[in-house]
C-alpha cells in the first residue's frame, strides 16, 4: 500500500507529489540572496580594482614622461639646480598643475631634484592618482642620476 497524506478537502495525495514545503522555499530563497551578494561584492571589487590599476598605469607614464623631460634640460639650467628659478615645497619636491586624463582621473606629479655633488644631480619623478582608494595604490616613482660631461657647460 502506497502512503498517502491527506489534501486540503480531503483529497487524497501521494506523498511523492506534496511538493515543497515553505521551509524548503525559505532555504532557497536564503541560499539564492547570498549567492548574490557574494556575485555583488565580487563585481564592486572588480570595479575598484579596474579603477585602480587605470590610475596606475596612467601615473606610470605620467611619471615617464616628466622624468624624459627633466633629462632632456640642459645641465646648467636653472631648473636643475636645487633652489633655482623653481620653487620648491618643504620637503624639497617641486610640483606642476594636476594633469587630467580622461577616462581615469586627476593623477599629482611633483619631482625633486638633488645635487650629489657639481657634477651630478639625482632625480625623482613621483606621480599618483587623486582618488580615495587609489593614492597609495596607484603611485609610480622613477629616479635617475644626470651628470655634465661636457667642459663647455662649466663642469
Amino acid at each position: 500500500m502506497k502512503n498517502r497524506a491527506s489534501g486540503p478537502e480531503g483529497v487524497q495525495l501521494q506523498q511523492s507529489e506534496a511538493g515543497f514545503t515553505l521551509m524548503e522555499a525559505l532555504i532557497a530563497m536564503m541560499i539564492l540572496t547570498f549567492g548574490i551578494i557574494a556575485v555583488t561584492n565580487l563585481m564592486i571589487v572588480a570595479a575598484s580594482s579596474n579603477s585602480v590599476a587605470n590610475q596606475a598605469t596612467a601615473a606610470a607614464t605620467i611619471a615617464a614622461q616628466r622624468l624624459e623631460q627633466l633629462k632632456a634640460v640642459p645641465f646648467n639650467d636653472a631648473r636643475l639646480n636645487p633652489g633655482g628659478s623653481v620653487t620648491s615645497d618643504a620637503a624639497g619636491f617641486f610640483t606642476s598643475p594636476d594633469d587630467m586624463v580622461p577616462g581615469v582621473g586627476q593623477i599629482h606629479t611633483r619631482w625633486q631634484i638633488v645635487a650629489v655633488d657639481p657634477q651630478v644631480r639625482f632625480i625623482r619623478v613621483r606621480s599618483e592618482g587623486t582618488g580615495a582608494l587609489s593614492v597609495s595604490r596607484s603611485r609610480a616613482e622613477f629616479t635617475t642620476l644626470r651628470a655634465c660631461t661636457t667642459a663647455s657647460l662649466g663642469c
